[in-house]
């Protein structure tokens, strides 16, 4: 749920304040706010801010004789009920030109009526499809608004309704709201169908200003970044990505997994591991579950196992496209991700539509990196360890700076029994993302297009003559080391990016 919290800053200047008659509320939000709604709880006089309209002048009460007023009323309770439509009253002090437009939630005006009226009270029966709207009755100088929620589709238009009585009971001027000192108001942020109120309550004049912030996690997702810091090495940190990279050949699509645990998976029984059972991942298409071994030029799905070098860069290598399935260990690109190769490296070369949709923005860690992450750093036994995520077998890792969320428990270490004795939920597992807790599924991997889930592996940006480093764990054998494999072999990658102090 999004909360926020309302900062109020007298604004003195440091002169001396004399005696005013009246003085302005100015809003600011760094969230995407619905409206704002500033109401005096004494009057109930309200006035209701729209983008980019964000100031409001409240002034002394004094005896204003026949001005003109303008009142706007519903039957909140019993709005569908009215005469069989949605009703609302507007009360009018003198003979005016009325016009009354009703806007959807996002600001969006679609429905109008003009009419000059007399003075008196004019009921209007409003249609529209349901959902959440807000009204705005409105003169050449005054305004009010009400706040509408429609539980039943009814033919849009506005028209109205003169024998239908509604007793008004809330006011608006439009720019001005009218005070008594010590009368209490109420500001009112809507985001979508939540809100927040906060109140003041009026000892003298003086500007105020109200900034709507929204509370965030101490470690959020921010262009496919979990920021929360790693170590990897004695003066270098790296954010790590959200999730493992995937790739749609349809559309040329690269991404990060919306969720950390999700995989593409989907093994069964092939020509070279004809003993392995059925598994499937958890990644769909459409309500179709996406397959690594469907792989193909032209695949509407999502795949998140690859060929070393396949970034799509031409490298010179045969197979360099992350639909390649050569079984042939030459047709892939021979050496490292790094210098005048740094293009086959797939956040180099791609940009990544969910992770700033920019080439150049994202990295393999090297072999060196992911030693130090994971065998040298301060802590790194107490900050590694088996789990299962929402059914999910994999290996967590938790930040350098880390606090473990309140209702939960972690448990540190890599024996086999302890994919069955840390579990959490999906529901569990985002409080652990939010103080950022990183987690890597045993996706498994892909020779052809044939798949085998048995462990993972992450590649490195590293390159020996034995072979691709990369970082290895299984079901069976739960322990870290740093292996190499043939460039043919297609695993996971999970990208970084430098903390910039």
């Amino acid at each position: 749920m999004k909360h926020f919290y309302i900062l109020i800053a007298f604004l003195l200047g440091g002169s001396t304040l004399f005696a005013q008659t009246n003085y302005t509320c100015s809003f600011s939000a760094n969230v995407e706010m619905d409206s704002i709604q500033v109401k005096n709880t004494v009057s109930e006089e309200s006035k209701m801010l729209y983008s980019p309209d964000n100031t409001i002048t409240l002034q002394q009460n004094k005896q204003q004789g026949n001005e003109e007023t303008c009142f706007v009323t519903t039957d909140n309770a019993n709005f569908l009920q009215s005469l069989g439509g949605n009703a609302v009253m507007v009360t009018l002090t003198r003979e005016t030109l009325l016009r009354i437009t009703l806007y959807s939630i996002d600001g969006k005006a679609f429905i109008h009526y003009y009419e000059k009226m007399n003075a008196g009270q004019h009921t209007f029966r409003i249609g529209a499809n349901a959902g959440v709207y807000v009204l705005v009755a409105s003169t050449s100088t005054l305004s009010a608004s009400v706040k509408l929620s429609v539980r039943e589709n009814a033919p849009v238009g506005i028209g109205r309704i003169e024998e239908m009585a509604i007793p008004a009971i809330l006011k608006s001027a439009d720019d001005i709201i009218t005070f008594d000192e010590g009368d209490e108001f109420e500001v009112t942020g809507y985001y979508k169908t939540q809100t927040d109120v906060q109140s003041f309550i009026i000892t003298e004049n003086k500007e105020v200003t109200f900034s709507f912030i929204e509370e965030t996690p101490l470690s959020i997702k921010e262009n496919g970044a979990i920021k929360a810091a790693f170590s990897v090495g004695n003066d270098k940190k790296i954010y790590f990505s959200q999730g493992n990279l995937q790739y749609q050949a349809s559309t040329n699509t690269w991404r990060f997994a919306e969720n950390q645990w999700n995989f593409v998976g989907k093994c069964k029984s092939t020509q070279y591991y004809p003993n392995q059972p059925q598994d499937t991942g958890n990644v769909f298409v459409d309500g179709v579950r996406c397959e690594n071994e469907s792989v193909s030029p032209t695949y509407n799905g999502w795949i998140d196992l690859f060929g070393w070098g396949t970034s799509g860069w031409e490298s010179g290598a045969k197979a360099y496209q992350p639909y390649d399935t050569s079984t042939e260990k030459n047709d892939y690109y021979q050496g490292g991700a790094t210098g005048n190769s740094a293009n086959i490296d797939w956040g180099v070369h791609n940009p990544i539509s969910n992770g700033g949709n920019e080439a150049g923005l994202w990295r393999l860690p090297t072999i060196k990196e992911w030693e130090y992450l994971l065998v040298s750093r301060p802590n790194y036994s107490e900050k590694r360890g088996a789990a299962t995520v929402n059914g999910v077998k994999g290996l967590i890792l938790l930040p350098d700076d880390w606090t473990l969320p309140e209702g939960l428990t972690f448990k540190s270490g890599m024996n086999n029994n302890d994919f069955r004795n840390c579990k959490y939920t999906a529901e569990e597992w985002t409080k652990m993302e939010e103080n950022g807790a990183v987690f890597l599924p045993l996706a498994g991997y892909r020779r052809g297009i044939s798949v085998i889930r048995n462990n993972g592996m992450y590649f490195s940006a590293s390159y020996s003559e034995y072979g691709i480093e990369h970082v290895k764990f299984s079901e069976t054998i739960i322990k870290i080391v740093a292996s190499f494999s043939s460039p043919e072999i297609a695993i996971s990658v999970r990208l970084v990016k430098d903390v910039e102090e």
